[in-house]
């Protein structure tokens, strides 16, 4: 058997190549100077059941001048939404995407809809198929740049035939899309090549 090693090649500049990566929207309530944010944040899942997620938000540090307007927002108000969008309004996720770090508003800018949520003040975005509201249990400094918050979520709404009668997802349903880390580049979801628990027989699994 070929030795595989000698095909791998080192690149010059490590990094975080684990593609594809969640493309979310976060959304937490406002302050006395604005309204309230969204903005673009790196997104993890931490477990299923029960429903925890987490996220990463940039933060001024001697290595980055820049710091996401919703970073202080939700320090303050220890809760937000996770909104999930589709292919057909990627530009205004970008256009949020290239704003984290100013203050205006950017639901008007991107052309999104607020929408208000059930069990936190955090703004959701209507045009999102999928919305989790979120409250975190805790924070952590991750040097040299970035705060990570987990959280549970306390509800999920979703629009209509996004899931089947019984809640579980239909990936075809819309267009959802994910970040290639590694080249920047956005992409859809391509054809389905398998399922969690395929190796057992079991195809009940969703998280």
């Amino acid at each position: 058997m070929k030795n595989m090693s000698d095909t791998r090649i080192e690149l010059a500049e490590p990094g975080p190549m684990l593609p594809p990566v969640p493309s979310i929207i976060l959304g937490v309530k406002g302050d006395d100077d604005i309204r309230d944010d969204i903005a673009v944040a790196w997104t993890f899942i931490l477990n299923g059941k029960p429903p925890q997620v987490g996220i990463s938000v940039s933060m001024k540090s001697a290595r980055n001048e820049h710091e996401h307007v919703a970073l202080d927002l939700i320090h303050k108000h220890k809760e937000f939404t996770l909104n999930v969008p589709d292919a057909s309004w990627v530009n205004s996720f970008d256009i949020i995407d290239m704003c984290a770090t100013e203050r205006d508003d950017k639901f008007e800018r991107a052309n999104l809809t607020r929408i208000s949520s059930k069990y936190i003040d955090a703004p959701g975005i209507a045009e999102a198929p999928i919305i989790l509201e979120c409250k975190v249990i805790s924070s952590h400094e991750l040097l040299p740049s970035r705060t990570v918050f987990f959280a549970e979520v306390v509800r999920t709404t979703i629009q209509k035939g996004v899931t089947d009668e019984n809640g579980r997802l239909i990936p075809e349903s819309k267009r959802f899309f994910g970040m290639v880390a590694g080249c920047g580049e956005l992409w859809t979801f391509g054809e389905k090549v398998g399922h969690i628990g395929q190796t057992k027989g079991i195809d009940h699994i969703r998280y």
